[in-house]
């Protein structure tokens, strides 16, 4: 892997929930990284541990971008803290000029 593979953002960012359910946009491996250090200690399993290597793996350039990514998204859904994303709302001007088309 190289510098520049370990420096990109994730393909599309993980939203997960924080503290008292904020969400919490993750846009890389990096980002990942803080905020997986910064979950408690007794929260810290099997899941939490393959979750921060493959981010830490992926941010030095050992590991693809996307397998953090997966990883990180696994983590977040057994752990009930992912939003999902919803598919995207076309806007009413869209929506229009779809219709006229």
């Amino acid at each position: 892997m190289s510098d520049q593979s370990a420096a990109r953002p994730f393909e599309r960012p993980v939203t997960v929930l924080v503290g008292l359910g904020f969400p919490c946009r993750i846009e890389s491996a990096s980002g990942a990284l803080s905020f997986l250090e910064d979950m408690p200690v007794p929260l810290r399993d099997e899941a939490w541990m393959a979750a921060t290597d493959a981010c830490r793996d992926a941010r030095d350039g050992r590991a693809p971008i996307e397998e953090a990514q997966d990883v990180l998204t696994a983590f977040a859904r057994r752990r009930g803290i992912l939003v999902e994303e919803a598919p995207p709302v076309m806007t009413a001007e869209e929506e229009a000029t779809q219709i006229a088309a």
